[in-house]
């Protein structure tokens, strides 16, 4: 039987943090799980629903808090904050990780939110989803890394075609992920960038259909303890004026 439930504090405590870890270094032995559940997830034609996450955090929630996106189409910007659980009773779960230790039930953690509107056509997940997150979760535990990665709900609330990549950063501060739409040609080149989110599509050639693995959104890493919280105030870490970060 599926069981989703809200994340707690130590759901995010045991993650590696993106800035002060190298949880965005991939070895084969990672590289080849993903893999795996590209195959699966082609093979029950999930492909189009869900996407591999690179579990990792950037700051850790409160007692009764979530982590809840927004999605503002007008600016091409996605902001996800912690806020009261309260305060949000209708969102659904967009990112999930799968439970350690489960016998028989699929224990999913919802790690982060939306609201209907940012959804789309997308369908929040439900009962139908149950076999294909049991097969998931069981090459996760075969491969070892249930901590490693987990799913997202593919929805496209910006529009990105698939030229487009989604970058991350990171605001300390008030506790922010912002995520802009850059073109993959003019990422920015002087930053390290860490894939976090794969989806797989499959294209129908003139012989037999190919599968393409594409990374959807990527991390801007920075050193333990400097993120760019100053990326949207036109400042550096030292108040320093500065270029845009983004194209």
């Amino acid at each position: 039987m599926l069981q989703i439930r809200d994340h707690e504090v130590d759901d995010y405590s045991a993650l590696h943090d993106m800035d002060g870890t190298d949880v965005g270094v991939l070895t084969e032995d990672d590289r080849a799980c993903p893999d795996e559940l590209g195959e699966y997830l082609v093979t029950t034609d999930s492909w189009h629903r869900f996407a591999v996450w690179l579990l990792h955090k950037h700051f850790e929630p409160a007692p009764g808090e979530i982590f809840a996106e927004r999605a503002t189409p007008e600016r091409r910007e996605i902001e996800t904050n912690l806020v009261e659980r309260s305060v949000w009773p209708g969102v659904s779960a967009s990112a999930i990780r799968f439970g350690a230790d489960v016998e028989s039930d699929i224990d999913v953690i919802a790690m982060e939110f939306a609201e209907p509107a940012d959804f789309g056509p997308t369908s929040p997940l439900s009962a139908h989803d149950e076999t294909v997150l049991a097969g998931i979760a069981e090459r996760l535990r075969a491969h070892g890394k249930i901590d490693r990665f987990g799913l997202e709900l593919i929805r496209n609330p910006l529009g990105l075609s698939e030229r487009d990549l989604l970058l991350e950063t990171c605001d300390s501060a008030s506790r922010t992920l912002f995520g802009d739409v850059v073109s993959r040609d003019a990422a920015p080149a002087d930053l390290t960038l860490v894939e976090t989110t794969w989806r797989w599509r499959v294209v129908h050639g003139a012989a037999q259909p190919e599968v393409m693995q594409g990374c959807t959104a990527a991390c801007i890493a920075v050193g333990e303890g400097h993120d760019l919280r100053h990326g949207h105030s036109g400042t550096d870490n030292d108040d320093n004026p500065i270029g845009p970060i983004y194209p």
